[in-house]
């Protein structure tokens, strides 16, 4: 079973961002399969930096849609992915200098993943559907 499982729940109903969503989950799981695989205490540089890169993509054309439809919750929702991305940077960092606890940071992405889908961009989604 993978380590975060996707279900229909997760599905905002815009197939970019939904096929955006479905790859960050598949990523998270590829860290976790990683770490279990390797008995080490980080995934690959490789993988975290890719994480890191495709989130990044993710949350600037997420961003891209509610700038130009002028969401209202833009600066919170833009808040909650530097959250995102300041939690894979500090994996990132710890891995490097070896104070990583990755069981933890794994569990805070799987986490944070799913919540922000289900409540924060669901109501991006219910707000796009207007206009999309």
């Amino acid at each position: 079973m993978p380590y975060v499982q996707w279900t229909d729940a997760l599905q905002m109903g815009i197939k970019s961002i939904d096929d955006q969503h479905r790859q960050l989950v598949e990523m998270v799981n590829g860290l976790h399969d990683a770490v279990e695989a390797s008995g080490q205490h980080c995934p690959s540089p490789e993988l975290v930096a890719l994480l890191k890169s495709y989130a990044a993509e993710h949350f600037h054309i997420e961003e891209g849609y509610m700038q130009a439809f002028a969401y209202p919750e833009f600066a919170a929702h833009q808040e909650e992915h530097q959250d995102f991305c300041a939690a894979v940077q500090s994996l990132e960092t710890r891995c490097a200098d070896g104070t990583a606890h990755p069981a933890e940071l794994l569990e805070f992405l799987k986490s944070w993943l799913t919540n922000h889908i289900l409540d924060v961009d669901m109501k991006m989604g219910r707000f796009l559907e207007d206009y999309l």
